[in-house]
């Protein structure tokens, strides 16, 4: 088989970076083991920049038309509001989002479902084995693999890691009797018990949770959230109960353990990384998406056509994709904003508990400006949310 274009990995970044290069007319063959994709606890809602990006792209109405929609957000903190804001999200499984995708491939498109045993690149070519022995052969190699590292090393391409088990995340549903009077739920907790914050919202017909937490992945606690989860959530959260009442955990408790990391030696001939497979995020800053959604923007839409006005695909023109402005920013901004959130919640220290109580002080006299004066609270709200999404909530 030959292609342009060549992408292992059909995930979210390697299904839409398929996409964005057939509708632009490239030969794309992307490559992945499963046909129908596995539910996997990830991505679970999208917002802020992450809907102008998917605009960008052509994607956002194949997904928002298929979408859980909500605006309106409750923040709780200690049992007392904080603030409500008002910005746009779409919720949708993971696995429903890849679906999703990969229905929008363009017919010139070919996915093959497999496993990939070899790669071998160069300036000239690179050549693909599947393990049925086939070859696929194209001008350039695209790894959307995540976090997996079998081809990466392959390529002499190591993992630099920055935190191990940095962060560990929990996704479930709940049921409760009482009718809510907001849409969503954000409800903070702190250092006592090492979580960031519990994210209720709307998603199909029940009540989704994301729990995003910096706890050590050997606290029982885990084993307790597991085993009972509704009583380890109300003791761990006491004033939740007075938002939702009483509650019902629905689906299994499903978690993720986030490592910190970056790849290293990857300015190499004839292949690029992108999203996790480059670089992995904190889930509580809420960066993942916005950073494989830039790397695909970039790559797709800068970077491969000028790559192709010229034969070869040597390192120095894969070295432009990782040295681009934009995508250099938004990578350290996501690694700023992942060691900020765990100061954030965890740090006890007199500096941090300064931090929170500003943090959240600001956000409060904002609401309370807003409900008194809403033309005088103008200028502060645009600062508040500038503010919000600076600490990684959009």
């Amino acid at each position: 088989m030959t292609a342009q274009i060549a992408i292992v990995g059909a995930g979210l970044s390697g299904s839409l970076a398929a996409v964005a290069l057939a509708r632009a007319g490239r030969r794309v063959t992307l490559v992945d083991r499963h046909p129908v994709y596995p539910k996997e606890f990830r991505v679970e809602k999208l917002a802020g920049e992450q809907i102008a990006l998917l605009e960008r792209l052509g994607m956002l109405d194949a997904l928002a038309g298929a979408a859980t929609p909500f605006r309106d957000i409750l923040n709780v903190r200690a049992g007392r509001i904080v603030d409500r804001s008002d910005d746009r999200h779409y919720a949708l499984r993971y696995e429903e989002i890849v679906r999703l995708v990969r229905a929008e491939l363009p017919s010139s498109a070919e996915i093959v479902f497999d496993r990939v045993i070899g790669v071998k690149t160069s300036a000239a070519g690179q050549q693909i084995t599947l393990s049925d022995g086939r070859r696929i052969d194209a001008d350039l190699l695209v790894l959307a693999t995540g976090m997996g590292d079998m081809l990466r090393l392959k390529l002499g391409i190591r993992r630099k890691l920055v935190a191990e088990k940095q962060s560990i995340s929990f996704g479930f549903s709940l049921a409760s009797s009482r009718r809510f009077d907001f849409e969503a739920l954000t409800y903070y907790g702190g250092v006592s018990d090492r979580i960031d914050y519990l994210s209720l919202f709307p998603l199909e017909n029940v009540m989704r949770a994301n729990l995003f937490t910096f706890l050590d992945h050997q606290d029982p606690w885990i084993r307790e959230l597991r085993r009972a989860p509704a009583a380890t959530l109300q003791a761990a959260l006491p004033g939740l109960r007075d938002f939702i009442g009483d509650f019902e955990v629905v689906e299994k408790v499903d978690n993720w353990t986030m490592d910190l990391s970056v790849a290293e030696n990857v300015e190499q001939p004839g292949v690029v990384l992108i999203g996790d497979a480059f670089q992995t995020s904190c889930p509580a800053a809420g960066t993942g998406v916005t950073r494989l959604l830039t790397d695909i923007d970039r790559l797709c839409n800068v970077h491969v056509p000028g790559w192709f006005a010229a034969p070869g695909m040597d390192a120095e023109k894969i070295a432009q994709f990782y040295r681009d402005p934009v995508k250099r920013a938004v990578d350290a901004d996501a690694m700023r904003l992942a060691h900020f959130r765990r100061s954030l919640t965890i740090d006890p220290s007199l500096r941090w508990n300064l931090q929170r109580r500003q943090h959240f002080m600001r956000r409060r006299i904002v609401s309370w400006m807003d409900r008194m004066n809403p033309k005088l609270a103008g200028p502060l709200k645009a600062y508040a949310r500038g503010r919000r999404r600076a600490s990684g909530h959009s």
